[in-house]
């Protein structure tokens, strides 16, 4: 696989690990809804293996689970996100 395909499937892996995480993350409800506006943004952008699209709302997904988001698994999250963008931006865990 080429690295444009893994950045998609990781994306991908992401969006329904944080679909799954309903109630994980410490998000209130306008919050949540946002975050999954971000992860279906996130989830079109690579299916349609589209990378400049897939950026954005990664980084939004990333922003909210950093900067709102304080449940268990928010900083993991965070930083799975962190590696998607690349050069280690806003990376919690190394």
């Amino acid at each position: 696989m080429d690295d444009a395909v893994d950045r998609a499937e990781e994306v991908r892996s992401l969006c329904r690990a944080l679909r799954d995480a309903d109630g994980l993350l410490g998000l209130s409800g306008p919050q949540h809804h946002e975050l999954l506006e971000h992860v279906a943004r996130a989830e079109q952008a690579a299916t349609a293996n589209d990378p400049t699209a897939v950026d954005a709302p990664v980084r939004a997904i990333r922003y909210l689970l950093v900067e709102v988001a304080d449940g268990p698994i928010a900083a993991f999250m965070a930083d799975a996100a962190a590696r998607i963008v690349g050069g280690d931006v806003g990376r919690l865990f190394f």
